[in-house]
């Protein structure tokens, strides 16, 4: 068999392959080409979310100006409310969830482990497709290359975004504030900083930025360039959600410096926990030479990928629990087809216009728990939080 030069060889495989991508993103995105989030919600879960009974939210459908709702002709009743709809019921209601800008800060999270393969990007775009419906604004900023979390919101990166719509306009001086990277997306309370393939590019430009200044102090400076960008648009978000890459590079370490709180996927296996150890080894090294007052408001393992039906994995999880003790989540992310199933069509659990329910209550489980951990840090959630019983 003839040699291939390898440009050839690999021109015809990314054809291919990007030909394929293009598919499945059109199949997330029909009949509109642009992905749209169509799943209803029944009277009594719009109930539940609301915090009011359904007759309530049937007579405040004129006041706050509802078209009328689709109904389902055999029966006449409502067929579902969008979430749109949903808060602005909530709006109407006064129960949105929102911080009390006077108290509350908002928080940046950053979900990172450079460990690949333990479900960083699918927890980062499910924790926000959760908290979106909970009500909460929120804003995700990819800076992780591979662009998962923005090809779950509907885009193909590098086809679709190029450098200047990510976060390096803003830190390599371009850019005064990051309003620029800020678009909105397809799911309600969801705004997007995407990512493309030129942020790992990115790396060796940033190394020869940081040699090329004039001091220690102004090489360590560079690393809250991030943590600054985000301040320039915080104040419209309750929570900022950063996918950071899989690697401690230069970037990672801008999203260490950025984060108020760590979130940390991890499988309950030998490895991943290995590596886990070592991730945590690395981060207190860079932290404690880059920015040694550094503090965040927790640093939490959540146990990914978790499959019942292996003991070998129950009798980790336990180790890490032993290990890890207050940092490590006590509700697992189970592993799920629907949810692999879902992700091959980009789409996740929560917006499947039939959601399978079992999914949804363990997402829910999950995710509960970080958010009871977030509210803690406001002030403004403290008598909710006693309410039910939290302390």
């Amino acid at each position: 068999m003839p040699a291939v030069l390898a440009v050839d060889k690999l021109e015809d495989i990314l054809a291919n392959s990007e030909n394929f991508l293009h598919r499945m993103h059109e199949l997330g995105q029909e009949p509109h080409q642009q992905k749209q989030l169509n799943r209803l919600f029944s009277p009594s879960e719009a109930a539940s979310m609301v915090g009011r009974d359904r007759t309530t939210l049937a007579r405040a459908e004129a006041e706050i100006g509802f078209a009328a709702t689709a109904r389902n002709p055999a029966n006449n009743r409502r067929v579902g409310y969008t979430l749109e709809q949903i808060q602005a019921f909530r709006q109407h209601f006064g129960t949105l969830p929102w911080r009390d800008p006077d108290t509350d800060e908002p928080v940046v999270i950053a979900c990172q482990n450079f460990k690949g393969g333990v479900g960083k990007s699918t927890t980062c775009v499910n924790f926000a497709h959760y908290l979106a419906l909970r009500g909460y604004r929120v804003l995700v900023i990819d800076t992780d290359s591979q662009a998962t979390t923005t090809s779950m919101f509907g885009y193909v990166p590098d086809a679709e975004i190029d450098q200047d719509a990510t976060v390096l306009a803003y830190l390599g001086g371009h850019q005064k504030t990051l309003d620029y990277a800020v678009r909105k997306t397809y799911f309600p309370n969801i705004d997007l900083i995407p990512a493309c393939l030129a942020l790992y590019e990115a790396e060796v430009a940033i190394v020869v930025h940081i040699a090329e200044q004039d001091s220690p102090a102004a090489r360590r400076a560079f690393f809250s360039e991030l943590r600054n960008g985000i301040q320039t648009v915080a104040d419209r978000y309750d929570v900022i959600l950063v996918d950071s890459p899989p690697a401690l590079g230069m970037i990672s370490i801008n999203v260490l410096i950025a984060a108020d709180a760590l979130l940390v996927p991890s499988a309950a296996r030998m490895y991943d926990f290995s590596s886990t150890v070592q991730f945590f080894r690395m981060v207190r090294n860079y932290v404690g030479q880059i920015a040694p007052e550094k503090s965040y408001r927790w640093i939490s393992v959540l146990t990914t990928l978790f499959d019942q039906r292996y003991e070998s994995q129950k009798q980790f999880f336990e180790v890490m629990r032993t290990c890890f003790g207050e940092s490590v989540f006590q509700r697992v992310f189970f592993h799920s087809s629907e949810v692999i199933n879902s992700a091959a069509q980009f789409l996740g659990p929560y917006e499947q216009p039939k959601p399978a329910r079992k999914v949804l209550e363990m997402m829910d489980a999950v995710f509960g728990e970080i958010e009871v951990t977030m509210l803690r840090d406001w002030p403004s959630k403290r008598a909710l939080l006693n309410q039910r019983g939290i302390t």
